[in-house]
């Protein structure tokens, strides 16, 4: 009986040991867990106001470079070769500013005319042309122009190709929408369009973008690889390789006016975009990085000048917080 009952204290035991075991690892293991998130709550908390510190820190380096030179902003000016880095004790953060103006602004396609919205024909065409050399059908093009119209216009008369209230509000709709009556305020609104489903988000991901004006014009100095559709588009009489030859031959130190523009390439007609042709950005990107351990965060910050002499904050997009 002895070695039985020593047997049954003995399992007795074990399985207590076995219990309190699985306890203490549960209770280890949310530990673990709460400790963690407690971590990335306080990253997510310090990331905010690191960036929004930056953001203040670049609003005034804008501002400061644009009331004394807004005449040229070349590859090699301070706002884009002098990049914030700063090391602190809760990591590294790094930043720069970028030139975000060359792009085709989706709401270039209308201009305001007595208080309404008005195709804007001339921007039009180059709208036309740039997805053409992006290999979109002619037939499709149409349809998303209409529909971009229709969707900014205040009228409820839908165009050729056009889709109204009615369109988006019908049985066979949803969710139910309604057109904006205004300019376009994140180009991922484009998304509701169906022509532009139609064609593939994919296109719109380079060389298009949303600015709160109706202006069309890029910066001549600080145009890249990446621009040469745009640049062909925006020049109507040169060839996709003219736009190639004309990007690798910008000077670093930049071009100061369109005399020296056409005196540097006076073999090409550009004299009929002379007004989409600057030497100066008011349109800029704040990129921001925050990594300390194993976390990183990061945000893009749309920053605009306006004509108040003022920079602005227009959206951000934050990744990681």
């Amino acid at each position: 009986m002895q070695y039985k009952t020593r047997g049954v204290v003995l399992i007795s035991v074990l399985l207590i040991v076995l219990l309190l075991s699985s306890i203490a690892a549960l209770i280890g293991n949310n530990y673990f867990t709460a400790f963690k998130r407690a971590q990335f709550i306080e990253f997510q908390t310090i990331s905010l106001n690191i960036f929004k510190s930056i953001e203040s820190l670049a609003l005034k380096k804008i501002d400061n470079e644009l009331r004394f030179n807004s005449k040229i902003h070349s590859k090699n000016n301070p706002l884009f070769v002098d990049n914030f880095l700063f090391e602190t004790d809760k990591g590294i953060v790094k930043g720069k500013l970028i030139d975000s103006s060359n792009c085709f602004n989706m709401n270039s396609i209308v201009t305001r005319v007595s208080g309404r919205y008005k195709p804007n024909k001339q921007n039009i065409d180059v709208f036309k042309r740039l997805l053409i050399f992006k290999d979109v059908d002619r037939s499709i093009i149409e349809e998303v122009v209409d529909q971009i119209i229709d969707w900014i216009d205040s009228d409820s008369e839908p165009r050729a190709y056009g889709l109204e209230d009615y369109y988006y509000t019908g049985p066979l709709s949803n969710p139910k929408e309604y057109t904006g009556s205004r300019i376009f305020f994140s180009l991922s609104e484009l998304k509701s369009l169906p022509a532009i489903r139609q064609i593939g988000w994919h296109v719109f991901s380079e060389n298009f973008c949303v600015f709160p004006n109706n202006a069309l014009n890029l910066n001549i100095n600080t145009i890249n690889e990446n621009d040469i559709a745009l640049i062909a588009s925006i020049f109507e009489d040169i060839t996709y390789s003219d736009a190639e030859y004309i990007i690798d031959n910008i000077p670093e130190n930049g071009i100061k006016n369109f005399k020296d523009l056409k005196n540097l390439f006076p073999l090409y007609n550009i004299e009929s975009s002379k007004n989409y042709v600057k030497f100066s950005s008011t349109n800029f990107n704040l990129v921001l990085s925050l990594s300390y351990e194993n976390f990183i965060s990061d945000s893009i910050s749309k920053i605009y000048y306006g004509n108040n002499n003022n920079s602005y904050i227009i959206s951000r997009i934050y990744n990681g917080i």
